[in-house]
């Protein structure tokens, strides 16, 4: 449904850097933003795991958890992972890996990073969470926002 003069608004689009709204920016011009001069573009870790793929983006504010998996596995495996169990964040260009603080514990290629501070991760890495999920990372992709 349309609402004033048949035009959809386009919703607030937000700097993933500055959190500044980069709406008013036309779509063709979003290459970086006017008030902090970072990039756009917003990096996402793609997972795998028994055939399903998972984007989760390289955000320092907000933590995954099992919500991001919840379409793809089962609750009894679900349980284990907490609703705020690791971040991925972004740290001169390398991307990072972090538990903070879950119940059950991260992997990273079979060490524990719990209470470690972050981890460089690469493809080919296995993530373990809770004990219950192991995930590959498959790569790093750019979303245009």
């Amino acid at each position: 449904m349309k609402f004033g003069k048949d035009k959809v608004k386009d919703p607030k689009v937000k700097c993933p850097n500055c959190n500044a709204n980069v709406s008013e920016v036309p779509k063709d011009d979003r290459f970086f933003c006017p008030f902090c001069g970072e990039s756009l573009k917003r990096k996402s870790v793609i997972l795998s795991a028994n055939g399903n793929r998972v984007r989760i983006p390289i955000n320092s504010i907000s933590p995954s958890g099992r919500e991001d998996f919840k379409n793809f596995f089962p609750p009894s495996v679900l349980s284990y992972i907490s609703r705020r169990h690791f971040k991925f964040t972004e740290v001169e260009n390398e991307v990072c890996i972090e538990d903070v603080g879950s119940a059950n514990g991260t992997l990273v290629n079979g060490a524990e990073i719990q209470g470690k501070g972050i981890f460089v991760i690469k493809s080919g890495d296995t993530i373990d969470l809770g004990g219950r999920l192991r995930v590959t990372v498959e790569g790093i992709e750019f979303e245009e926002i």
